[in-house]
């Protein structure tokens, strides 16, 4: 495999952690592209929830941070944590449903 060959490319599927500050509703956390979710209280007192799980590809990252965004959640931190086979993430959704703002429930 050459360098070039081993980069990431934006269509490669892959495993992610992203940490929010606040809590995502459970209501809202079936259009996170099928990540769980852990709440933790941080040491300053502030509610932390990390999400984590497979996605298709960079545009459901983005769909994914883009719904955050709408719940006015601040990302804390985003990482990808490991390459996932293609056939591993072919039920997983290229991107979060439609409707990513909060005020539109």
């Amino acid at each position: 495999m050459t360098r070039d060959d081993a980069r990431l490319k934006m269509s490669d599927p892959a495993s992610y952690r992203i940490c929010v500050q606040g809590r995502v509703e459970q209501s809202w956390r079936g259009r996170l592209g099928g990540m769980a979710a852990e709440e933790a209280v941080a040491a300053d007192g502030n509610v932390v929830t990390t999400l984590t799980g497979a996605l298709a590809d960079q545009a459901a990252l983005t769909g994914v941070l883009q719904m955050l965004y709408g719940l006015h959640l601040p990302v804390l931190s985003a990482e990808r944590i490991a390459d996932v086979p293609e056939q591993d993430i072919q039920d997983a959704p290229s991107r979060p449903p439609a409707g990513g703002r909060a005020d539109e429930e």
